[in-house]
């Protein structure tokens, strides 16, 4: 029985190591890592929903530990530490719905009613997804608008950021994601004076001036994910940043 129980212990630990293989990460700030860190909270007793040291979260491990969730919530409807919430529904619904890749499941509740010009936001999660038997590809758009006043400012500090996403899986062995903005940014007070004393906007590398008191820059990200062994999981990233007319 000990031996048993070591090695389901063992199993868990190298258990994440395979599962977020070829899978890119949910993105920084997504509101599905929070609701991971619930079902974590919540079902603390259960092993294979403990996972909070194992971050970033891969798409993959992010769909079986909310169907475990969903699982032991329909098999334990009464038990209180398996019991998922109506919003905890919806945000397991959603988390499927936006990993795709993985999730495997093609509700109709997925499906958009009137899909724009019948060729993009066919689901509700993505502006355009290609999704066969060994290829997977999503493509979605970046959208980000900030206003806001500062004290002792007399002008609007913003952040204004549009591009492009995209992310793909490969016979579910070679997983890859992109992402490419274009931004303008009037950084607050303090924040501007760091940029002008180092001549440098943090994690943009190279910019350029926009109306003046503001910067202009491109953001471009990129990684591959794929296996080296059983238990290893490799990714190669790619981060370039540059401006409007060429790298500097």
């Amino acid at each position: 029985m000990q031996f048993i129980k070591t090695l389901i212990r063992l199993s868990v630990l190298l258990l994440p190591c395979q599962l977020v293989a070829q899978s890119s990460p949910l993105p920084q700030g997504s509101k599905h890592l929070h609701f991971l860190d619930r079902l974590e909270i919540l079902m603390q007793d259960h092993p294979d929903l403990n996972f909070s040291a194992m971050k970033p979260f891969g798409r993959k491990y992010a769909v079986m530990a909310a169907k475990l969730a969903d699982s032991l919530d329909r098999k334990y409807p009464y038990d209180y530490y398996f019991h998922l919430s109506p919003v905890d529904k919806y945000n397991l619904q959603s988390l499927l719905m936006n990993n795709a890749e993985w999730s495997g499941v093609d509700s109709n509740s997925f499906k958009s009613r009137k899909p724009l010009f019948n060729a993009f936001y066919k689901h509700k999660a993505d502006f355009y997804r290609v999704n066969e038997k060994d290829f997977f590809m999503a493509i979605n758009p970046v959208i980000q608008q900030q206003q806001s006043l500062e004290a002792g400012n007399g002008q609007r500090v913003f952040l204004n950021s549009k591009g492009i996403t995209l992310r793909g899986l490969i016979a579910k062995k070679v997983g890859f994601d992109f992402y490419l903005t274009d931004n303008q940014e009037r950084p607050p007070l303090f924040a501007k004076k760091y940029f002008e004393n180092f001549q440098a906007v943090p994690g943009a590398g190279f910019y350029k001036p926009f109306k003046k008191t503001a910067y202009d820059y491109f953001d471009g990200r990129g990684s591959i994910y794929f296996n080296a062994a059983k238990y290893f999981n490799l990714q190669f990233g790619y981060d370039r940043n540059f401006i409007g007319n060429g790298y500097r």
